[in-house]
């Protein structure tokens, strides 16, 4: 299976709460940004995005050569007037840089992306607590990574501003029920926990475009 996300370049996450009405507009005005502006942007690698099985939540995720070229993209007119138009949407943004902490590939059956499911677990912390809970995660999910089932990947990304700490679960797994193991050894590095239940809606790559 190819990769989903690759762990040597810049990630870019913004995590969209929405009302449950506007979700459907919000993944598609998202969607034809990447498919029609984002995409052909230099530097541009992959776009995934994700609706939340509750309506509330809209993840895009996208992976760019540098930060830099991320940035770059913000001086477009036409781009500017479509991240405005999410606004318009009520939406509220969590939209921060981020790099790969743990990474755990397993082999998936299938290949096609918007057949994954994830479980998506945001941890917010203090910039001072971050490596702190990053070291506890490693020790502590490691060995429970190591005997997953063989369907599913788990990803750990921390933000770069330092109060993020995310996890990518995915498999092909619908009906799991969203839950997060939160020991009391690492409650007073945490803030919040926000976790939901996704499916990938689309992804939009350079490879795709080109085919």
């Amino acid at each position: 299976m190819i990769p989903l996300i690759n762990p040597d370049v810049a990630t870019f996450i913004n995590v969209f709460t929405v009302e449950p009405t506007q979700q459907d507009v919000l993944v598609h005005r998202i969607q034809f940004d990447a498919e029609n502006k984002i995409s052909r942007q230099a530097g541009f690698i992959k776009a995934i995005i994700y609706r939340s099985l509750d309506g509330s939540k809209v993840i895009n995720l996208v992976q760019w050569e540098s930060i830099e070229a991320s940035r770059a993209i913000h001086r477009n007119p036409d781009i500017a007037a479509g991240f405005a138009s999410y606004q318009e949407l009520g939406v509220e943004m969590d939209l921060r840089y981020y790099e790969i902490v743990l990474t755990e590939e397993r082999p998936l059956t299938i290949q096609d992306y918007d057949a994954l499911m994830a479980q998506v677990d945001v941890l917010h912390v203090a910039p001072e607590n971050q490596q702190h809970l990053l070291e506890h995660l490693i020790h502590s999910t490691t060995p429970a990574i190591a005997s997953q089932a063989e369907d599913q990947s788990t990803i750990w990304f921390r933000s770069l501003d330092g109060i993020r700490v995310i996890r990518f679960l995915h498999s092909h797994s619908r009906n799991a029920e969203p839950s997060f193991h939160q020991t009391s050894t690492n409650e007073k590095w945490i803030e919040q926990i926000d976790v939901n239940r996704y499916q990938i809606e689309c992804t939009v790559t350079r490879q795709r475009l080109l085919a």
